[in-house]
């Protein structure tokens, strides 16, 4: 369960725009958000390594340090600069510890999948899935067993074993979150219209040489 441990220090943020957001990066600063409902956002920033140790542990619950006040706040969107991979803003959303909270939490296969191992390919259509319960119940992620998975057969959202708390929204009980498929043709249909032209080629060489006869 998450518990409101990975702390991040933040410190308020005054200048605002894309040059001030460049000048905070290059002095190992991340510029930051954190919304609340009913009232302003606050924007902050971020150490940079304090922010890249605390996300690495991939928690659903954060606490926030700020000006002596601790803030529960989930990450709402992380924004990254793929091309140079660095993250260049943070969004939070601080959330009131006694309500219930929508969230999204990580889907992650374990075990040996019988399937997998037997022709199959496992294939995930659920990564994330959409949950509601009270901060403190809100799961770093939700681990499915696949062990027994054969091919042909599926996992629904009914099948997930849910964290005490925790219950799914916006998602049908049937909607398939892994199964086991055959591999696809695609390599043999390939091969196939890669031999057609050389066929054709034999056929067309073999009415000349009778032409000639």
């Amino acid at each position: 369960m998450s518990k409101a441990e990975n702390v991040i220090a933040a410190q308020p943020r005054s200048e605002f725009g894309d040059n001030a957001s460049r000048r905070l990066r290059k002095s190992g600063f991340i510029p930051a958000v954190i919304y609340s409902r009913g009232q302003e956002s606050v924007a902050v920033m971020l150490k940079t390594e304090e922010w890249q140790v605390a996300y690495a542990k991939k928690a659903s619950l954060y606490t926030i340090t700020l000006e002596g006040k601790e803030i529960p706040a989930i990450v709402k969107e992380v924004q990254f600069n793929h091309l140079k991979n660095y993250v260049y803003h943070v969004d939070f959303q601080a959330v009131d510890m006694s309500a219930e909270v929508h969230a999204s939490v990580k889907l992650h296969a374990f075990g040996d999948c019988y399937g997998a191992s037997h022709g199959g390919v496992l294939e995930q259509e659920v990564h994330e899935l959409p949950v509601s319960c009270r901060p403190d119940a809100l799961p770093d992620m939700i681990k499915v067993d696949v062990t027994n998975l054969k091919v042909g057969e599926a996992l629904t959202v009914a099948d997930l074993v849910l964290p005490e708390g925790v219950k799914v929204r916006g998602l049908d009980a049937a909607e398939i979150v892994f199964h086991v498929v055959l591999p696809t043709q695609e390599g043999a249909a390939e091969e196939g219209g890669a031999a057609e032209p050389e066929a054709i080629n034999e056929k067309k060489a073999e009415a000349r040489a009778a032409a000639k006869k």
